[in-house]
């Protein structure tokens, strides 16, 4: 297990790098308008201290691109995850027609109303069983995710409620493989973003077209974690 874990890890990053060369237009879905949000953020002079670049988090500029950004991150996620599913099974990772669409609405139902189901509470019970009661959930949520990939996947087979028992048994590893491909990345965005500040300009934008890629990454590494947590689900062992 130990073995099969460790080889899971090591696929994990192949494909994450993999993805900027087998489909560099995945990657550009979250680079591009991350650095176009870069380019704002320097022109606002967002990296000249810490104290001016708080003050202008939420400047309407950068978030009109700040939007853009999000959105192409999930994109890029859940196109990185069905390129990968695609490689395996066939079919093409953009063709749309694939996906289990009622599967995946019942699956999205449950997921979101389970996960606010916990705010109907927070008004009429103690704080600490409020959070009791919230943490629950969001464990119980966990391998709906795994349906959710399953129905993007455009996955039939078996049962949505036999689907989710057997996502108890490979939910360590999808947490570890999320982990190991968002936390790494995550802090490298943050630290090139605060190495950025007061430095000069032209190592502000060598920092800043880093940190896009970096960001590319991070969806590339996300939705290769998704695709193999799906295939350890789909085909246990």
């Amino acid at each position: 297990m130990v073995r099969f874990v460790w080889e899971q890890l090591v696929e994990l990053y192949r494909r994450g790098f993999a993805l900027f060369v087998l489909a560099p237009v995945i990657v550009a879905l979250v680079v591009v308008p991350e650095f176009l949000q870069h380019i704002v953020e320097i022109r606002l002079g967002m990296f000249e201290s810490i104290a001016r670049g708080h003050g202008l988090a939420n400047d309407p500029k950068r978030w009109a691109f700040g939007y853009a950004k999000l959105t192409g991150l999930l994109l890029a996620m859940l196109a990185s995850a069905r390129f990968w599913n695609a490689r395996e099974q066939g079919g093409r990772w953009w063709d749309l027609r694939d996906i289990a669409w009622l599967r995946l609405a019942i699956a999205l139902a449950l997921f979101i109303g389970i996960s606010a189901s916990a705010d109907l509470l927070r008004s009429h019970v103690a704080e600490w069983l409020f959070q009791a009661v919230n943490l629950t959930l969001s464990l119980v949520t966990l391998p709906l995710m795994l349906l959710i990939l399953a129905a993007l996947f455009g996955d039939h087979a078996g049962t949505l409620t036999a689907g989710y028992w057997r996502g108890w048994r490979w939910l360590p590893l999808f947490v570890l493989l999320l982990v190991a491909a968002y936390g790494p990345a995550m802090a490298l965005h943050y630290g090139l973003h605060r190495l950025a500040i007061g430095q000069p300009e032209p190592l502000v934008w060598a920092l800043m077209t880093l940190d896009a890629l970096t960001v590319g990454l991070l969806a590339s590494l996300t939705g290769a974690a998704f695709s193999l947590a799906y295939r350890a689900w789909r085909l246990p062992r």
